[in-house]
């Protein structure tokens, strides 16, 4: 830094007039930014200086320990949640369901659910608008279809898709439907033609 400032000085003693101009300015810009980050550093050195004088005046508790206005605001949020908190209703029922349990562990409850292929959690409604979207030629879009129209047999529930892809799912122009799911879908259509009674 010394024998850069002394450069400085050497060159601004040349005798080119607009050199020595910018060279004066250089080391006013020098002088300038070496007496902010001076005062820069005092500023700082007199923060923590306080800061520590702060800490060492209050060894009445220990640096772990809150003060007691922020023990008191603590208490009182404290205190609110605790008002508003809801209160746990115990009730009488078991808590496990054992019957239910055997039955599942026995292989009574599989005839009722289809636990194997995780069909059965889908919704009915998400289930027919698949079914009912007929547009989709593409392998992966009769798949699908194909596994939804075996999911809502097994439930009982072809009814619930609307007379124009039962009628697509009848016909099988393509031949990608097998006759479970062709059988299905005419006797829902023969049930809503059939004459009240």
């Amino acid at each position: 830094m010394e024998h850069f400032i002394a450069e400085i000085i050497l060159a601004a003693g040349s005798n080119d007039e607009e050199g020595t101009f910018w060279i004066r300015m250089l080391m006013l810009v020098v002088l300038l930014a070496v007496v902010g980050l001076g005062s820069l550093i005092k500023t700082r050195a007199k923060k923590f200086k306080a800061q520590k004088q702060h800490w060492a005046g209050d060894k009445s508790r220990p640096h772990n320990q809150p003060d007691e206005q922020t023990r008191a605001v603590k208490d009182k949020y404290i205190e609110f949640f605790l008002k508003t908190a809801p209160t746990k209703k115990f009730t009488e029922e078991p808590m496990f369901d054992f019957e239910t349990a055997d039955k599942a562990g026995s292989g009574r409850l599989q005839e009722d659910r289809d636990v194997s292929s995780g069909m059965e959690i889908l919704d009915l409604d998400f289930l027919v608008k698949i079914a009912e979207n007929t547009k989709g030629r593409s392998k992966k879009d009769v798949m699908m279809r194909k596994l939804v129209l075996n999911e809502l047999l097994r439930r009982d529930q072809v009814s619930a898709v609307d007379s124009k892809a039962l009628r697509i799912y009848t016909i099988n122009k393509r031949n990608v439907y097998d006759k479970k799911i062709q059988c299905g879908a005419m006797k829902a259509l023969a049930e809503r033609t059939k004459a009240p009674t």
